[in-house]
Parts: C-alpha cells; sequence; structure tokens
C-alpha cells in the first residue's frame, strides 16, 4: 500500500519549500510566496504569470493649479475648508467649526473586470490631529457625491484609525486595535504610504508597504450599488477645531491586470429615444453607421443624459456612411440616441 506524507517551510526568500512521499520515492515540491502569503502561480509549461498593472484613475499634482479635468473639489460653501494645490502637492483643509469640510473625489471612475483586482494608493500626511476633525480616504461611490453609499477607505478620528468598508449607505468600522493583520501606528505627520487592494471577496489594508488588515465577506457583498468607484479624500469637522491640512503627493488606483474581454454589439435600427447598450463601466471600441439617418449622439450614461462622449452626422444620399474608431473608455453607462427614421447603425464595445 502506498503512503503519501507532506510537509513544506517557508525559507527566508520567501519560497515555501518541502517534499512529497509518494511511495518512499520523494519528490521536490516549492510555492512561492510574498511578503503577504499571497502565492505566485505557472502556467502548464512552467511560465510565471505575471500581470500589468493598468492605471485607471487619478495620478502626481502637477505644478500649482488643479486640473479640474480630473478631480473634482468641494468645501463647505464658505470660506472654511479649502481645496488647493502648490508645490505638486494636493492640500485639503478643514473648518474650524461644526459642519466644515472639505472633499475632491476623481471626475472619472475605476471600473472593474471580474478576474482581476483593484488597488489604490496614496501618499499622504496629516498636518496635526484633532478629535473633531475626521479624514476619510479611500474608494467610493454615491449618486450624490461627494457623499459616498458604498466604497472602502481609512479613517482618522483625530490620531485614531480605523478601515471601514461601505455597503448602501451602512459603515462597517474595525478600530485599529481589532485589525487581523501586523499594524503599528504610523507617524501621521511624515508621509506614508496607504494603499487598499480589494476583490469581490476580500479587502487588503496596506500601509507602507505591509498589510495590517483583511476585510473577508464570506456571506454577504461588502457593497451594494457598484463595483466602480471615485478615488478620493474629505475631512470634516464635527465640533470646533483647529485647521487641519491634509496633503497628497498622489492617489490612483490601478487594475492588477489587463482589460482584456471579448467585444459584443448592440444594432439599432430607426430612430431610438434612448438605447442603453451597458450599465457600468467600459469601452467604446466602434460606430458603424450601416445605413443613412440624421444624427446619432453617445452618453457616457444609462440614460440619455451627460456626460456626452460624441455626435455624429449620420446624413448621407445613400449607401452605407462607414465606421468610426473611438477606442474610449465610458464609466457610467453607454447610451446610444438615434435621430432618423432611416437610421441603421451598430455599436461595438465591451
Amino acid at each position: 500500500m502506498s503512503l503519501l506524507r507532506a510537509f513544506k517551510w517557508v525559507d527566508v526568500a520567501g519560497v515555501a519549500r518541502g517534499f512529497v512521499n509518494r511511495g518512499g520515492s520523494p519528490e521536490m515540491i516549492s510555492k512561492l510566496l510574498d511578503q503577504y502569503g499571497w502565492s505566485a502561480d505557472c502556467t502548464p509549461n512552467s511560465e510565471l504569470i505575471t500581470t500589468d498593472k493598468i492605471r485607471l484613475v487619478g495620478e502626481i499634482f502637477d505644478g500649482e493649479v488643479i486640473d479640474t479635468n480630473y478631480w473634482t473639489a468641494t468645501v463647505d460653501g464658505g470660506a472654511n475648508g479649502t481645496v488647493a494645490q502648490a508645490s505638486s502637492e494636493l492640500v485639503l483643509t478643514s473648518g474650524t467649526a461644526d459642519g466644515h469640510f472639505a472633499a475632491v473625489h476623481s471626475v472619472r471612475r475605476a471600473d472593474w473586470v471580474t478576474g482581476t483586482s483593484n488597488k489604490c494608493r496614496y501618499q499622504m500626511r496629516v498636518g496635526d490631529s484633532d478629535d473633531n476633525v475626521t479624514v476619510r480616504f479611500g474608494v467610493g461611490w454615491g449618486a450624490a457625491m461627494p457623499v459616498i453609499t458604498d466604497g472602502a477607505y481609512f479613517k482618522l478620528v483625530g490620531a485614531t484609525l480605523s478601515a471601514n468598508t461601505m455597503a448602501d449607505g451602512v459603515e462597517t468600522s474595525v478600530a485599529s486595535g481589532d485589525f487581523n493583520g501586523t499594524y503599528a501606528a504610523p507617524t501621521l505627520t511624515n508621509n506614508n504610504v496607504y494603499e487598499i487592494l480589494y476583490t469581490l471577496g476580500k479587502v487588503f489594508f496596506l500601509i507602507n508597504n505591509v498589510l495590517i488588515h483583511t476585510a473577508s465577506f464570506l456571506t454577504t457583498h461588502w457593497l451594494h450599488n457598484t463595483t466602480n468607484f471615485h478615488i478620493g479624500c474629505d475631512v470634516s469637522n464635527t465640533g470646533d477645531s483647529d485647521a487641519i491640512p491634509v496633503t497628497f503627493r498622489m492617489m490612483n488606483v490601478c487594475r492588477l491586470g489587463n482589460f482584456k474581454t471579448k467585444p459584443t454589439y448592440k444594432y439599432i435600427a430607426g430612430a431610438s429615444a434612448g438605447t442603453v447598450c451597458k450599465i457600468g463601466g467600459g469601452l467604446l471600441h466602434t460606430i458603424v453607421v450601416n445605413k443613412p439617418g440624421t444624427s446619432l449622439t453617445i452618453y457616457d450614461q444609462t440614460s440619455a443624459a451627460v456626460p456626452i462622449i460624441g455626435i455624429i452626422d449620420t446624413t448621407k444620399q445613400d449607401g452605407s456612411v462607414g465606421s468610426i474608431s473611438y477606442e474610449c473608455p465610458f464609466f457610467n453607462g453607454l447610451t446610444i440616441v438615434t435621430v432618423g427614421a432611416g437610421s441603421d447603425v451598430t455599436v461595438i464595445y465591451e
């Protein structure tokens, strides 16, 4: 009878090594692990599987002017909370009384592709701390931004840190004393690197390349409305305080893996007040105008509402008008409006 016995260990290089003894014939096995215990995989041809990191939203803050093509800033309407850019850094400053706030979020949303994971990353420092000032930074979405209803984020109340997820407006917060990873409180006034790596089943929180907490969701989803998020930060007052600055050198969200899926298509004949091709983010490849109409409008939305990607004049006497290559990402949805009874178009997208 064959006896199967196995053992393994992880050496200082992060390689799990061991032997499997099948009927007295030992064979070497090894598994490459990183510092978080995540393992690497190979193809059947023993080639290491690697992936590209694709930036989805966010950037460094170049110069002295906030680029409103990429960032939306919101303050409390007075001269209290502020959002400003100087010396290639973005600075949010709290007000000094209850209700004051300052917020910034990306114009675009980082879309999700199944089979990959997304990671948001910050380099930032907090000028000081005050128990009446709350700082939140991470990824999120809400129908009335900057108010979010779904997302994952770090939160500082004074100098107390927590790791948080939110689903449909309900926050789940884990205080630093209950973190399940390796945590040593950072010096908040120094520049630190904060990261949130999120999948559909887990959310990982890291500081300075150390995994401090993992939130796992075995029976319920950690979000309700969307998987496509803005990146941002808000600073708010719950009482009288000093003006607390929060300074960012960069913030972005990257996809760990390429956006490579098979495209699909939608055929639209005649006039259409609004054909919804997709809900959520994706990529518009090509518009093919098969027969003449009057016009065609492309919306980055789930209805015939702004923002508009483009307007095409489809008038022509006869024959096909041709195709227009866009290769353009959309973030909210894809809706097509056609004008003219003779309109005949094919939309290719993913």
